[in-house]
């Protein structure tokens, strides 16, 4: 029996719109928004990379938040492991060590063979351009067998760097090369950055990801298939209501929610309102929630306040500015000091197409309503 399978709440329909949306031929990728801990990565990896198996695809996995490699060498593991068997492809990390002025790129891949030569003036130029050769040779090899679903979690960080832009470029390349062959699935927690990656007019991968679209959160009946499991690993009830109200404080994501229910399992005098603070004070202290806050100016710390209270803040309406300055002491504010704040807030929160604003870590504004002085 698998242990972690168990808890793992599936969503096949979910799963099924995506590929059907993805089938249709209508666009070659589409980018998913949501905040850390709302189990993006939990999906992509137990519902849709098996539906899309299920489906006929090949299916490459990477994780670019918590790679230590640079992006490109990551996408190229990626694809490189979705290839198996092993082929006669060199190893990419080995190849960037060489200090060569002439690179020759070959494989013979199945019936499928490649070969480019480029120049290299440099090590930067020799790095990215041969990233660029060794994903636009994989990917047209995997295609060469089977359609392929490439699934590229924590897409913003392609913003993040100039190399990262590079890697970006050569993925934008790639996807209109093989664009009758290849999807890609994008996933993102910060909107801002993913708007840096997909949306501006001089993003690298500007309309590449179809628009980007929320992660349809999870409701009253993964908390009531949670319960379910409780019962059965512990042989104790978890009461519906109290549980769902605990994950509607935590904003419906799962992972913070979950990892308080594991220590409810491990220790049976641990109530629900104990291991939900618990964790609440953990994700504080490890995300420095207090160093974030400290960083704020008067104003800036009143407006993630109110925000924090009510998403559809409107930060420079008549009423607001008022408010703010009985809050901060400051007669004089005017609709331009607010306009310079909100700006500098951009990376804690932006708007979002429904016209309200969200966090870009939900925990700190969880942090902001309960903990904050």
């Amino acid at each position: 029996m698998n242990l972690i399978e168990i808890w793992h709440y599936h969503r096949p329909a979910l799963a099924k719109i995506y590929l059907d949306t993805l089938n249709a031929g209508l666009v070659t990728s589409t980018t998913i928004f949501a905040p850390r801990r709302a189990g993006k990565t939990s999906f992509l990896l137990k519902d849709l990379m098996p539906a899309a198996k299920a489906a006929g695809y090949t299916v490459a996995y990477v994780d670019l938040w918590q790679t230590r490699l640079s992006l490109g060498v990551s996408i190229v593991r990626a694809l490189e492991h979705a290839l198996e068997p092993k082929n006669t492809i060199e190893s990419l990390v080995a190849k960037l060590h060489t200090p060569i002025k002439k690179l020759q790129a070959k494989a013979d891949v199945g019936i499928a063979k490649f070969e480019g030569e480029v120049e290299l003036a440099d090590s930067a130029k020799k790095v990215q351009t041969e990233i660029a050769l060794q994903i636009d040779i994989l990917v047209e090899a995997l295609c060469k067998k089977k359609p392929i679903l490439l699934l590229i979690d924590e897409a913003q960080e392609l913003a993040k760097t100039k190399e990262n832009e590079a890697v970006a470029t050569a993925l934008r390349t790639t996807i209109t090369k093989n664009q009758n062959r290849l999807r890609v699935v994008f996933t993102g927690s910060s909107r801002t950055q993913l708007a840096h990656v997909f949306s501006n007019s001089n993003a690298p991968l500007y309309s590449t990801g179809s628009a980007i679209a929320d992660f349809p959160q999870l409701g009253r009946d993964f908390v009531e298939y949670i319960a379910e499991q409780f019962e059965a690993s512990t042989s104790r009830t978890l009461s519906i209501e109290p549980a769902w109200q605990a994950f509607l404080a935590f904003k419906q994501q799962p992972e913070p929610f979950l990892v308080g229910i594991v220590d409810m399992v491990l220790n049976p005098s641990v109530t629900l309102d104990d291991a939900m603070k618990a964790v609440a004070e953990k994700i504080a202290h490890t995300e420095n929630h207090e160093g974030a806050w400290a960083a704020l100016d008067a104003t800036q710390k009143a407006l993630v306040r109110m925000i924090a209270q009510d998403p559809s803040l409107k930060p420079f309406s008549k009423t607001v500015i008022l408010k703010l300055r009985g809050i901060i002491g400051i007669e004089s504010l005017e609709v331009t000091h607010v306009q310079r704040a909100m700006s500098k807030l951009s990376n804690v929160a932006a708007k979002s197409p429904r016209d309200i604003y969200e966090f870009e870590n939900e925990a700190f504004a969880q942090w902001v309503r309960t903990l904050a002085d």
